[in-house]
């Protein structure tokens, strides 16, 4: 197929990007509707051609040494005058052509502007008025069947639109996801406002589903799963629900600390506030919060410090009375008898904070006036004490013969359970 420059008529080579008649930039599209008319250009010239010819190698036109002077005259005007109504013929027609080539791209620029700013139908009108004059140009159908697609798309998107306006989430999401797939693949400009929409309406369905789960949230994390989706939505709805979220987390997070620290277990309610600051980190309340746990628990440790290191002295305190002084006299009674014995009676006490056991007396017998006249050894009953329970033994002193007599307890022994 030979191509012609629309400028000036002249054939150029397939490669060619401009013109080696007038040295004009060829461009694309024209170099196709030139191309789908070239055979009929070069028809055209190619009559002209010949009718000059066939004119200059006629017999009645040919020099043979034998014709008048007048037609001689006549021989060379015809055929000049011949190819110069051929040639203004072919320019007139070629001239045409031209313009119908800069209106069909004029029209098809139109179409372009028409359809970026998504007037569609007006946008189609014009590329068919186009085809009308240039049929066969097939960038024309390929661009009227992409602004036909994205009609469509639009439309769809519209209709997504209406659902959510509806409240239809399910619908509308179901729509949404057809409306992505539809878009793979079409990366041309005039897709970009249906992108857009895509987007917007995407965030607004997320926007409508995290609020209309908000109330059936009632923890921390399930309040921070939806967060985490909603900081990547864009739109002031967004910002609005991520506020509420937050609001929320914080709100659960204080009560939660709050009963924590009654409980005194304040590890817990530590780390329930730190980690609600960390999606309100300057909320005055959590931070007031996290001071109180922390005062409260140094308070908590100093006095359990203090009451450890009490615990400790009174247990040092109670194992040295265990050791030493675990069995109380409470009362001795002696009884002289016919045969001048002494019978003595004791009871004793537990005083220990254990049970003791194998509890050995030795005591002395002292007169009236304090000297000693016995000592003896008794084991005590029962031989198992429990803390606070009473003991007691008796023995008999042979051969006194003394009244008023006093017993002391010398020694006691014991062993602890």
């Amino acid at each position: 197929m030979e191509v012609y420059c629309h400028h000036c008529g002249k054939k150029r080579m397939d490669d060619a990007i401009y013109c080696s008649q007038c040295g004009r930039r060829l461009a694309a599209d024209e170099e196709a509707l030139v191309a789908a008319d070239a055979p009929m250009i070069a028809g055209v010239s190619e009559i002209a051609a010949s009718s000059e010819t066939e004119a200059v190698n006629s017999p009645s036109f040919r020099s043979n040494g034998k014709r008048s002077k007048g037609g001689s005259l006549w021989s060379w005007l015809i055929p000049i005058s011949l190819a110069l109504v051929m040639a203004a013929s072919v320019f007139t027609y070629y001239k045409y052509q031209l313009s119908i080539n800069d209106k069909v791209i004029r029209l098809q620029n139109e179409a372009k502007t028409e359809a970026l700013a998504g007037k569609y139908a007006e946008a189609l009108a014009l590329l068919k008025e186009a085809a009308n004059d240039r049929p066969k140009f097939t960038a024309l159908r390929k661009d009227a069947l992409i602004i036909a697609h994205a009609a469509e798309q639009e439309r769809a998107a519209e209709a997504a639109s209406k659902q959510l306006e509806e409240n239809n989430l399910s619908e509308a999401e179901l729509a949404l996801i057809k409306l992505k797939d539809e878009l793979k693949g079409h990366t041309e400009p005039i897709y970009a406002r249906v992108r857009e929409k895509l987007t917007a309406l995407n965030d607004k369905l997320g926007i409508m589903k995290l609020t209309d789960e908000l109330a059936d949230l009632v923890t921390v994390d399930e309040l921070a799963a939806k967060l985490s989706i909603a900081s990547h939505l864009d739109s002031e709805d967004a910002v609005s629900i991520r506020e509420q979220l937050v609001e929320k987390i914080v709100n659960i997070s204080l009560v939660e600390a709050e009963a924590l620290l009654k409980k005194k277990n304040y590890t817990e309610a530590l780390a329930v506030t730190v980690k609600a600051l960390t999606f309100a980190k300057e909320d005055d309340r959590l931070v007031s919060l996290e001071n109180r746990i922390n005062n409260a628990q140094a308070q908590y440790e100093k006095s359990e410090q203090q009451r450890l290191e009490q615990a400790m002295q009174k247990e040092a305190a109670e194992d040295l009375k265990n050791q030493t002084a675990a069995v109380d006299v409470i009362h001795i009674k002696t009884t002289l008898d016919e045969n001048g014995d002494v019978y003595i009676e004791a009871e004793l006490k537990n005083v220990a904070t254990r049970p003791i056991y194998s509890v050995k007396i030795q005591y002395t017998v002292l007169d009236k006036g304090g000297k000693e006249v016995a000592k003896g050894k008794a084991a005590v009953l029962p031989d198992y004490v429990e803390p606070g329970e009473n003991m007691s033994f008796k023995e008999a002193v042979k051969d006194v013969h003394m009244e008023d007599t006093t017993v002391i307890v010398d020694h006691i022994t014991w062993y602890l359970d």
